[in-house]
């Protein structure tokens, strides 16, 4: 694991000047998932909540998250140095942001967010490290807490799971080179350990969580998660 966490790493470190232009022409739905994870988080207008953002990359959901709740604070937590800059830069204009750089699994969740949130990240850690870090997000948050992600899964259905890769290929295709679209499919292949959906549902219930649902899916992406 400690290997593949240096290869993400200088994987993201490199590409983060790049990232957002690049990001759109990749991830497919994108804007529509981070929509349906805000319109997820249960607070009123005013509301002044503390949320987590894990791997919050160059800082798209946090602004989604401060444009839908302008009194939030928020934290921002990513692996990548380069890609916690960006992210200060496009939310300079937003108030209430820290940011911690490293590992997701080390940092110190004893904040009591209100909220924790993730969007691509999470399928980077396989299942056993999963157990243990779903875990700690539960016992950091307070009583009617949520968490929510936003990720790539997989299908159980061998069949439904080369579709979804079909689909996602071919959106690659209308907008980058098919050798930039191998370069993305080996880096999926050599970094990410997403999880079948069902699984990720059972994993959140048996971790503690209640009120599970799938609040958005198309084909291999989806919004989900459930309340403390």
């Amino acid at each position: 694991m400690k290997k593949r966490v240096t290869l993400i790493k200088e994987h993201f470190e490199s590409a983060a000047e790049k990232f957002d232009s690049m990001f759109s022409k990749i991830a497919p739905f994108y804007k529509e998932a981070i929509g349906a994870l805000v319109l997820a988080l249960p607070f009123q207008d005013g509301a002044k909540p503390k949320i987590i953002d894990l791997g919050c990359g160059t800082g798209n959901i946090t602004k989604a998250v401060k444009r839908r709740y302008p009194h939030a604070r928020v934290i921002c937590l990513d692996l990548a140095e380069n890609m916690i800059e960006m992210a200060k830069a496009k939310l300079e204009r937003y108030k209430n942001i820290d940011y911690w750089c490293g590992d997701i699994r080390g940092y110190n969740y004893s904040c009591a967010p209100a909220a924790i949130i993730s969007s691509l990240a999470l399928h980077h850690l396989d299942t056993k490290n999963k157990k243990s870090f779903y875990r700690r997000i539960y016992n950091a948050l307070p009583k009617d807490g949520v968490f929510y992600i936003a990720d790539v899964v997989l299908s159980p259905n061998s069949y439904l799971s080369k579709a979804y890769i079909e689909q996602w290929k071919k959106f690659m295709l209308k907008n980058i080179t098919r050798e930039q679209v191998n370069n993305v499919l080996k880096n999926h292949k050599e970094q990410d350990k997403p999880a079948e959906l069902l699984s990720e549902i059972d994993l959140l219930r048996k971790t503690g969580f209640r009120e599970i649902d799938v609040i958005w899916k198309k084909y291999n992406f989806a919004v989900y998660g459930g309340i403390k």
